[in-house]
């Protein structure tokens, strides 16, 4: 994994070696296919089942949490659009902010559905 490292208010001589080790050790309690299990309850409780969830990507930084990405994925349409992500507590399996998180999901998905032409159901005969 690949994490940016800024450095601010740091006189950094031109031409200096800098070597930056971080180790981080946690325990993570909650795996990314319960992380993705968890994502999905959400979505079908606040959300209805109009979304699909991909695999999540864990994001180490003051808390451990897996990014769960959401895409709109209508029935009749299939996958469409990523909305956003839902983020899930490594360490409790909590979906942090689920409501604000899916009130925003719900504005999204409504825009882009009332943007967009519905697909025929059936082919036009030639």
């Amino acid at each position: 994994m690949t994490r940016a490292v800024h450095l601010s208010g740091t006189m950094i001589p031109t031409g200096a070696e800098v070597e930056v080790d971080i180790t981080i050790h946690t325990r993570l309690h909650v795996s990314p296919y319960v992380a993705k299990q968890k994502a999905n309850i959400c979505l079908a409780l606040h959300c209805g089942q109009s979304f699909c969830v991909d695999d999540p990507i864990l994001q180490v930084a003051e808390q451990v949490v897996w990014l769960v990405p959401v895409w709109l994925s209508p029935p009749q349409a299939g996958r469409k659009a990523k909305m956003g992500e839902l983020v899930v507590d490594a360490q409790t399996g909590e979906v942090l902010d689920s409501g604000a998180r899916c009130r925003v999901l719900q504005q999204i998905a409504n825009a882009l559905l009332s943007t967009t032409p519905p697909a025929p159901l059936n082919a036009p005969a030639a």
